[in-house]
């Protein structure tokens, strides 16, 4: 018997121990495998057990769920997988995966297995606990590498491909790396992507994306050409050059936003160290100074979920940091002019990308509002850049803002800081930032703190009052009419119901008599 090179007892001690003590009693024998044991043996949190067993693998997650009242799935029939969702004590249900060996014995069902760092495994018994890796899985834990369980890993399931990125990006700041041949069979096997399920490969993106520095490794993929099999269109962001003030084409452009953009619902979200991973200093401290006071406001709305599969808000960022300048390519033009230097323009890139957003996002099986989200974040994310260049917005200004955008225009207030040191980088200076800053401050006001005087202000009258006041027929006209009186409601013009009879008695007849000369 092997001993455990780690101390299982904090686990045996936590609610999850009940569980264990079940297993170890279990004919025949159960065993943790893959992250859970690679997890503790680096002393991380470990969020859910996988197991193994030589067969039975959905009746053992069944009779999980029957012995500590939890729900039971069967995930893989054929493989004889289940998952087992087990309540905790004031936590988060334990998520238990079951799946029967693979192989005829333990040690083939290992080296079946993705990797060497999860192809240890711990045999539960009452007896006595035992420690087996016969890839020598710890050897290359302690040598932070990354390395495939045996050379036809990638072949056998493609989407190993993207978990090696993804479990780089985890690992990556505890020192780890992706062992040279491994990156090697990543690029080469990168193709038969294409026969993987597009829900597997969304997940793992998605995970990606979640890391820390996401933008660094959305370049990884780019490096290791497997960008270009499962989002070509950012891809296509390659070699597109910008004029001043940027200082990065539109791929590098849009890594460094998609890494400020991670950092700041990361610092929303209550990690304090953060901004400071990739902001300048000083950046950091006038997002903190300015952002603070609405901190916990904006955690709330970016935890709230963007469809059925509750993707929160701040995950959804990603997508929309990564996919905001997918519309420059379609529309980049060189402007020439003799008295100054020529410019690229990317006129209507927002709308473009915003479409391009949408296709790309239902592609991968995003439910209809993620993707409508998205896509309304892409095709807005300009609009806070540009009230800045006027000044702070008028509360009509701002009541259009949500109007047209509801509570993404919180996320695109937030994008625009990702996006302004996304384009200057270390030249940002303060004359730059602060418009956009104080701009993005000020709709951030009028949301949690100005509601119902700015962006939805108390009706003042219905639109069957106003019909009959006005003795108008109904259609769409009757919205227009009472969209414009919220309209003046926010700017402090219309304060009466008197007054909004006034107005649009104005407004209707200006529209009777523009019918009337087309």
């Amino acid at each position: 018997m092997t001993h455990l090179p780690f101390d299982l007892r904090p686990l045996e001690a936590s609610p999850a121990g009940p569980i264990l003590a079940f297993l170890a009693t279990c004919e025949p024998s159960v065993a943790l495998v893959g992250g859970c044991v690679r997890d503790l043996m680096l002393d991380r949190p470990t969020h859910d057990l996988d197991l193994t067993v030589e067969r039975g693998g959905l009746d053992l997650a069944r009779a999980l769920a029957n012995r500590f009242d939890g729900a039971f799935y069967a995930m893989d029939v054929e493989r004889d997988t289940g998952r087992a969702l087990l309540p905790m004590a004031g936590q988060e249900p334990l998520v238990v995966d079951v799946a029967a060996w693979r192989g005829a014995s333990l040690a083939e069902d290992l080296h079946l297995r993705d990797f060497t760092i999860n192809a240890m495994v711990v045999v539960l018994r009452q007896s006595g606990h035992e420690f087996v890796d016969p890839l020598d899985g710890v050897r290359d834990l302690k040598n932070g590498l990354i390395r495939t369980a045996a050379p036809s890993a990638f072949r056998d399931d493609p989407l190993r491909v993207l978990r090696a990125i993804r479990m780089l990006a985890e690992l990556a700041p505890l020192g780890f790396r992706l062992e040279e041949g491994s990156e090697r069979q990543a690029a080469q096997f990168a193709p038969l992507l294409v026969q993987v399920s597009i829900e597997r490969v969304r997940d793992e993106l998605a995970r990606i994306l979640a890391a820390a520095s996401p933008g660094d490794w959305v370049a990884k993929l780019d490096d290791l050409s497997i960008l270009d099999i499962v989002l070509p269109e950012a891809t296509a962001l390659h070699g597109v050059s910008q004029s001043p003030p940027h200082i990065w084409d539109v791929f590098d452009h849009t890594t460094h936003v998609i890494n400020h953009a991670h950092d700041l619902v990361a610092w929303i979200s209550g990690d304090d160290t953060a901004l400071a991973v990739s902001s300048l200093p000083w950046v950091a401290d006038s997002i903190e100074q300015t952002l603070g006071r609405w901190r916990a406001e904006l955690a709330a709305l970016l935890a709230q979920g963007a469809g059925a599969q509750l993707r929160t808000h701040g995950q959804m960022l990603a997508w929309a940091a990564l996919s905001h300048d997918w519309g420059k390519p379609a529309t980049a033009r060189l402007d020439h002019d003799d008295e100054k230097p020529d410019r690229w323009r990317f006129f209507g890139h927002p709308d473009v990308g915003a479409d391009m957003a949408y296709e790309a996002l239902r592609r991968l099986r995003f439910n209809e509002a993620e993707a409508r989200r998205v896509s309304l974040i892409v095709r807005h994310h300009m609009r806070p850049l540009l009230l800045a260049v006027t000044g702070l917005p008028s509360r009509r200004a701002t009541h259009r803002f949500y109007r047209d955008l509801g509570d993404a225009g919180v996320d695109v207030a937030l994008l625009s800081l990702a996006d302004m040191q996304g384009t200057y980088g270390s030249t940002l200076t303060s004359d730059d930032w602060q418009p956009v800053l104080d701009t993005v401050a000020s709709l951030l006001d009028s949301y949690f703190d100005a509601r119902d005087q700015v962006i939805a202000p108390p009706a003042l009258i219905n639109g069957h009052e106003l019909m009959a006041a006005l003795d108008l027929p109904g259609g769409k006209h009757i919205g227009q009419l009472l969209e414009a009186i919220a309209e003046a409601q926010a700017g402090g013009d219309v304060k009466t119901r008197e007054q909004a009879l006034v107005l649009a008695g104005q407004l209707s007849a200006q529209q009777r008599a523009a019918a009337l000369q087309g």
